[in-house]
């Protein structure tokens, strides 16, 4: 119940988020008159000169020992809300996996099924391009202690000239003709990351802050797929001169991890205006996965007659990914407003601890080429690179709080 509230909470702030880009726009209007009130308790320092809190130089202040203690050198308190989007490049570990695993599963096939077509890649899936869309809430103190929640989307982006598959070749056997086909196509990707981050940077300088960070990390991938293969017999088969082919389908492959990422946050104060920021974390996130759906195959006859017949493709088991998360920004800012512009990469080696299924159906198996038969050696048997480079821009607006109240 918990995380159903949160999930509604979160998708109705992306449209929240709008409304508060309008309030830091027209917050200084009625935080005119606090500043006159606040210029009205003007105190005489000595020698007769008028002044106030605000023109203490920097120095002075015994809390502020360097100029990144605290946020623009005054307020101890900051809250940040911030919402962009991004492009960016996806090499998918689903598509990443189809080329080994379905070629060493064609191979165990023999053992039971001799004569089973065998499945040799020979044109790898291509990256694909994403969409990305991101939004945070950033709590600081100090400019030390900071609260982040942040959820990032990554949405696969296809066209005619990038398909997103994996062709094979059969070669021919006693009862198969050689044959090619694409085995696996993705239609759809979908990856969000939601990330609870706890860090603390040190001042080491009055331009450098380094410290460490910890992130409570949930991933959520799904992924719509369709499954194809293609056979033909030879006239010295038990059932001669017959094609079988994949002429559809549709499965869907969700994946549900979680995980604990430690990490090192650094900024770099340029200038007043200008700061970069850095971080690393080291991904180790674990949990479930399916894959459930359907695949139509028709199979054509020597005399002309054919039949369509649906199989379904179910799998599911545990599945661990582990690598790192790299975050490079560069942040400007102007009054309470700001504009980011950075880069997320992650480089993902994903394993499966289990591995179970088959394609069930009354086609028969030795005409068809299946993602897995019962254990899937071969997908427990690699590692399968998943890498996302994304580029993004964040405008974003703070509220700052201190002694002096709220700016």
């Amino acid at each position: 119940m918990f995380i159903n509230f949160w999930n509604r909470f979160f998708t109705s702030l992306h449209s929240l988020l709008f409304l508060i880009f309008l309030l830091g726009i027209l917050f200084p209007l009625f935080a005119e008159e606090t500043s006159k009130e606040v210029n009205s308790t003007e105190t005489k320092k000595e020698g007769g000169e008028v002044g106030n809190k605000t023109s203490i130089p920097l120095e002075d202040r015994e809390d502020n020992k360097t100029s990144m203690d605290v946020f623009n050198q005054v307020y101890e308190h900051r809250l940040m809300f911030r919402g962009g989007w991004g492009i960016g490049k996806l090499s998918p570990a689903i598509l990443n996996e189809t080329g080994p695993a379905w070629f060493q599963n064609s191979l165990f096939r023999q053992i039971t099924e001799p004569g089973a077509p065998l499945s040799i890649p020979y044109k790898p899936a291509k990256e694909l391009g994403v969409n990305s869309q991101f939004w945070d809430i950033r709590y600081g103190y100090k400019n030390k202690f900071e609260v982040q929640f942040a959820e990032d989307t990554s949405l696969g982006v296809y066209s005619r000239d990038l398909p997103a598959s994996n062709n094979f070749f059969s070669p021919r056997t006693d009862t198969y003709w050689a044959s090619t086909f694409e085995g696996n196509r993705l239609l759809r990707f979908e990856g969000v990351s939601q990330h609870l981050r706890f860090s603390y940077t040190h001042p080491f300088s009055k331009i450098f802050m380094i410290g460490p960070s910890i992130n409570f990390h949930r991933y959520t991938e799904r992924n719509n797929i369709s499954y194809g293969s293609y056979s033909t017999s030879r006239p010295e088969a038990s059932v001669p001169n017959k094609a079988t082919w994949s002429i559809g389908g549709d499965a869907n492959a969700e994946y549900s991890m979680k995980g604990v990422l430690p990490g090192i946050f650094a900024k770099f104060k340029l200038r007043d205006w200008w700061e970069l920021r850095a971080r690393l974390e080291l991904l180790d996130r674990k949990g479930n996965f399916s894959v459930l759906g359907s695949q139509i195959i028709q199979e054509v006859f020597s005399d002309g007659s054919s039949n369509l017949n649906a199989v379904v493709p179910a799998y599911g088991g545990k599945v661990r990914d582990k690598g790192t998360i790299f975050n490079l920004e560069s942040s400007f800012q102007y009054c309470r407003f700001t504009l980011d512009i950075g880069m997320i990469r992650q480089d993902v080696k994903r394993t499966y601890d289990s591995y179970l299924g088959d394609t069930i159906g009354n086609v028969p198996r030795s005409d068809y080429s299946a993602r897995s038969v019962y254990i899937g050696f071969a997908e427990m048997s690699n590692s399968i690179k998943h890498t996302v480079t994304e580029f993004y821009i964040m405008p974003g607006v703070s509220f700052f709080y201190d002694a002096d109240k709220i700016y």
